[in-house]
């Protein structure tokens, strides 16, 4: 029997008047056992009552414990951008705010013990306010780089900037650290876009990086902007062809140089379908392989996970219609 390309598992659906789910990934943890960590809780985001979750998996995905309270409070909201795992030590990247991102300032919460507990929040203090963490990227010569998207760009930033209009000013940057973590510098900043421009990077065959940002919804491809100085200082952004809703993607790059991207290669705003996986191998000038993972109707949003160590298979979660959560195992092409 032919062997699936795409496996898509059910793992859960937010209760009546608790429906929110989103900003999800898969880390597989140091047992060799899997985590799924989200954002939930209430009936859209942002709300007060969003917090963060965990479902479990020990047979690679094909099923899932229920979900696991990781942070809650009862009078602000959390939510994840990014979780890491490094020598056994989970870190997630905590956004807490107001229920509207006012007084929105940024924390890390760490476990050691296969996230069964879990450490009270400290300030992330490379990024301390009014700032979304993305996904950790760790190049061939061991530099770590964290990717920023900030709107710190208003003296009071108690305030909303979904209010303050601030939202439509936010710049790109990247932080970059030389020992894994413990110190971290920053690059220039890039920008500003309009929106939720998140940002995504990845090693270059001749050892440069190029970050790919979400399209803005007046303009539907996505932006890119290179670094020649290993990621000290950024190019303006470009357009690409590479069609965008607005909508998060996920670059990763496997260590004979071809890079995969999770996307929703659609041109339309607000169109997030269908759920593609296309392959780069020659530096993202084209893609020689594309292939549509689901297009069942709906809005297929936010795909992020790994890939596993032998680069058979890219394992991560999206969201279907910012209720249902869903996990996928993808098979890579020779």
């Amino acid at each position: 029997m032919e062997e699936k390309l795409d496996r898509l598992t059910h793992v859960y659906q937010g209760p009546h008047g608790h429906t929110c789910i989103v900003d999800q990934t898969i880390c597989p943890m140091p047992d060799g056992s899997w985590a799924l960590i989200f954002m939930t809780g209430g009936p859209g985001e942002p709300h007060i009552e969003n917090y963060i979750a965990l479902c479990r998996s020990t047979d690679r995905g094909a099923t899932w414990s229920a979900p696991e309270t990781v942070l809650r409070y009862p009078d602000r909201a959390c939510l994840l951008s990014e979780a890491t795992i490094h020598d056994g030590l989970i870190t997630i990247y905590v956004h807490v705010h107001g229920g509207y991102f006012e007084d929105w300032n940024v924390f890390t919460i760490t476990s050691s013990d296969q996230g069964q507990t879990w450490t009270d929040p400290t300030p992330f203090q490379p990024a301390p306010r009014r700032t979304f963490v993305r996904n950790l990227y760790v190049s061939t010569w061991n530099t770590w780089y964290l990717p920023l998207q900030s709107y710190d760009v208003v003296p009071d930033p108690t305030l909303s900037p979904l209010r303050d209009g601030s939202f439509a000013q936010g710049t790109n940057q990247v932080l970059r650290s030389d020992d894994q973590g413990r110190t971290w510098e920053h690059s220039n900043s890039i920008g500003p876009l309009n929106g939720w421009n998140e940002n995504n990077l990845v090693e270059l065959r001749d050892g440069s990086l190029a970050m790919l940002v979400r399209a803005p919804a007046d303009a539907p491809c996505l932006r890119r902007s290179n670094s020649t100085d290993q990621g000290r200082t950024w190019s303006d952004w470009e357009m690409t062809d590479i069609p965008n809703p607005s909508s998060k993607i996920r670059l990763f790059r496997l260590t004979d140089g071809r890079i995969l991207l999770l996307h929703n290669p659609s041109a339309t705003p607000g169109l997030r379908n269908p759920l593609s996986l296309w392959i780069s191998d020659d530096d993202m000038q084209t893609w020689s392989y594309k292939r549509v993972v689901t297009d069942f109707p709906g809005r297929l949003s936010y795909p992020d996970g790994f890939v596993d160590a032998d680069e058979k298979w890219v394992h991560y979660a999206f969201d279907y219609n910012r209720h249902d959560l869903i996990a996928v195992s993808s098979r890579i092409p020779d």
